[in-house]
């Protein structure tokens, strides 16, 4: 048997399981963008200065999510495509990921492979059904709505491993796994994790809102719930594309996004093929992430 996991909202992640401040860098760069005279070249200068962040922000920058006409091998070049703000979204997600420090690699890759292909299967939606969306913003929620996780598997590793197991033994959701055992949601860990570093708001609704059950609730064509819809759905096709699924849960989340979409069958179908398809771009990403 599981223990059970008791989590006071006002201490944790402050009094235990404490977790350190965000690097400088971010709260430098957040405040200079605020700035009426940006400093493009000083915010490159403290990108410069984290080789880590920089070597990853490089790296996503050139990946095909997106897709620029050349290579960018300079910071300020990225500043310049893609422009400050999403600049900062990047390191802001990287930031928070480093700051876990996870030292379990095989867990972390599995962290960054599902979370890269949600944020591809997203845009990849978002063109189709949100045209109006910027894939800019859905980058960071997509990235890191399942961050959770990782905090589950930082300071409750057993208890992160038994549910992977039960979710491989009964081919069901992680938030099903969560349910059986009477444990808290890594959705809610994930709500925490963003009100202690001040994540942005939709970051925080893409921890909230990313399930099964969430989609049901949602209200297709909700102005103010597009953004998580859509990350909603990128998360569960990508579940759907990659997880080791019963029958049952499959058809579950088939059914449930069909209706989302207000597909055919035959369109769902065509549909998944260009999503299985963009497992080989997240593929090379994690290829040159290492």
């Amino acid at each position: 048997m599981l223990a059970p996991i008791e989590i006071d909202p006002n201490t944790f992640l402050r009094q235990h399981c404490t977790l350190p401040a965000l690097p400088a860098v971010v709260g430098e760069i957040q405040s200079l963008i605020h700035d009426a005279d940006v400093d493009m070249k000083r915010i490159a200068e403290l990108i410069n200065s984290d080789p880590a962040i920089l070597a990853q922000v490089l790296k996503i920058v050139n990946s095909a999510y997106y897709g620029l006409p050349r290579e960018v091998t300079n910071v300020q070049f990225a500043i310049a495509f893609l422009g400050l703000n999403e600049v900062y979204r990047m390191v802001l997600s990287l930031s928070v990921i480093n700051t876990l420090a996870i030292d379990k690699k095989d867990e972390l890759n599995e962290f960054w492979f599902h979370s890269f292909y949600a944020a591809l299967c997203t845009k990849y939606l978002a063109k189709k059904y949100e045209p109006h969306l910027s894939v800019e913003e859905l980058w960071s929620a997509a990235m890191l709505h399942d961050i959770g996780k990782l905090v589950y598997l930082k300071f409750f590793p057993d208890h992160y491993r038994a549910l992977i197991a039960y979710c491989k033994e009964h081919g069901c959701l992680f938030s099903e796994a969560e349910k059986h055992f009477s444990l808290p949601s890594s959705a809610f860990l994930g709500t925490l994790l963003c009100e202690h570093w001040r994540l942005p708001n939709e970051i925080r609704q893409a921890c909230e809102f990313h399930t099964l059950e969430d989609l049901s609730g949602m209200k297709a064509g909700s102005p103010s719930m597009r953004f998580q819809w859509m990350i909603c759905l990128g998360n569960l096709l990508t579940v759907l594309s990659t997880g080791e699924l019963s029958n049952t849960t499959k058809e579950r989340i088939a059914d449930a996004a069909r209706t989302a979409l207000d597909c055919t069958e035959e369109q769902f179908l065509a549909m998944m093929g260009d999503i299985y398809e963009l497992r080989i771009d997240v593929e090379t990403f994690m290829e040159q992430l290492h």
